[in-house]
């Protein structure tokens, strides 16, 4: 009986879940990793539960998704503290070499309450995952997988566009410079239209950044949008559908495409 205990105990300390004494949940030897889909460019994020245990994370770069994977953690209860400071990629590098470079960022501290939850079977190395969303609401998530975790694709979205429509985006230098704004429109994208599907997100910058900024102005394209029975995908479709003419109709009623006045 005693050796089946210590073997029940070790088999739950490997899946990373024990419960205390006071019933709250010890997540023990996990690692940990951000995810950034805001406009910003952030200093690496600091967590921390109730017990005084602290992880940190790489610098993340504005929208770019994944940063890199640290470990080994214990983390306890159910109330966590995030702190995180950075600022607006365009205005850091503007004071990288001046007395400003600080005015220029931020620095906050939010509270995310993670229920206990159920660990994912598997053996692969157990993952805290911290999500910061366009509008800076923050979710924690239990995963087994090293990559694919992303749930707004910005990274994969500013690739795509910069390969397809290259000589229409003549101000940008590469996939990665685009990202910067990308990730700004993408604050707008989520946070009035929950744009984050992977071809919702493509035609929504194909339609910014292509043919206007404020095509959401036209009343076909806003009823798609703001439409509560939209699907995933159903966004998406419907743009990679319209006639050239429509297209066109479109651009001439807008505002000139990829406005960084976001």
């Amino acid at each position: 009986m005693v050796a089946m205990r210590r073997a029940l105990v070790g088999g739950l300390l490997w899946f990373g879940l024990l419960a205390s004494c006071n019933g709250e949940p010890t997540y023990s030897g996990v690692s940990f990793v951000t995810y950034n889909y805001t406009p910003w460019n952030l200093e690496p994020v600091r967590l921390s539960d109730a017990s005084g245990s602290v992880a940190s994370s790489s610098t993340l770069a504005a929208g770019g998704g994944e940063g890199r994977i640290s470990c080994c953690y214990t983390f306890r209860g159910t109330d966590f503290t995030v702190k995180w400071s950075g600022g607006d990629p365009d205005l850091l590098r503007k004071h990288l070499f001046d007395d400003k470079f600080e005015e220029v960022m931020f620095k906050k501290e939010a509270a995310v309450h993670f229920p206990a939850a159920k660990v994912p079977e598997g053996d692969g190395t157990l993952i805290l995952e911290l999500h910061i969303y366009p509008d800076e609401h923050m979710e924690l998530a239990l995963s087994r997988k090293l990559a694919g975790q992303v749930r707004i694709p910005i990274v994969d979205t500013s690739r795509w566009l910069y390969a397809k429509y290259r000589d229409e985006l003549v101000r940008y230098d590469n996939a990665g410079q685009l990202a910067n704004d990308v990730a700004k429109v993408t604050q707008k994208a989520w946070v009035q239209y929950r744009i984050e599907d992977a071809e919702d997100m493509r035609a929504y910058m194909y339609l910014y950044f292509v043919v206007a900024s404020d095509f959401d102005k036209d009343a076909g394209l806003f009823a798609l949008l703001k439409d509560t029975s939209r699907k995933p995908g159903d966004f998406g479709r419907a743009v990679f559908k319209l006639s050239e003419d429509r297209l066109a109709q479109i651009k001439a009623a807008g505002t000139a495409p990829g406005d960084k006045n976001v």
